[in-house]
């Protein structure tokens, strides 16, 4: 009797948490777009809801924002013009494609038509790069290579002391 209340209340809490699943998991209608996108059209259409005067913004600083659009770098599954043809239809403004990825502006309520495109493969916000080789040296004079290659005559780190394997 005991196992089988262990079973029905695994069965319960299996059934109960894959309704949320389906909606942003591997499987389920918005599973090509990335968690960090699923979360802002969900915030954007609770703020929609609320009819809020305030604009809109996202919680996250490493997603871009242009009004109600969000910046995304959407990966093609095949053809990357077919891909930027679609996502405009969408209403994607200043999209280029590159290789298999189109980047440019989509609106936010657009994400779920999005994901739903047998063009796209994945969609996710786009990376900022910011103070990049900024620094002497670059990333060689973080992981402490700089004196390496003055000492050993070297152009690149050791790797193994760039993975701590002195």
């Amino acid at each position: 009797m005991k196992r089988a209340l262990i079973y029905l209340s695994l069965s319960v809490a299996l059934l109960l948490g894959g309704g949320a699943m389906a909606q942003t998991g591997k499987d389920g209608p918005m599973a090509k777009l990335d968690h960090s996108l699923i979360e802002l059209h969900q915030r954007y259409a609770a703020h929609l809801a609320s009819r809020s005067r305030a604009p809109f913004s996202a919680d996250d600083p490493l997603i871009r924002l242009a009004g109600d659009y969000v910046i995304v770098d959407a990966v093609a599954d095949g053809d990357a013009e077919a891909l930027k043809a679609n996502l405009e239809q969408l209403g994607m403004q200043q999209a280029v494609a590159f290789g298999r990825v189109v980047s440019g502006q989509l609106p936010i309520s657009a994400l779920p038509e999005a994901a739903a495109l047998a063009t796209l493969r994945f969609a996710r916000t786009a990376a900022a790069m910011t103070h990049v080789g900024h620094e002497p040296g670059g990333r060689g004079a973080a992981l402490g290579c700089g004196t390496d290659r003055e000492r050993r005559g070297r152009n690149g780190c050791a790797s193994r002391r760039a993975v701590g394997q002195l």
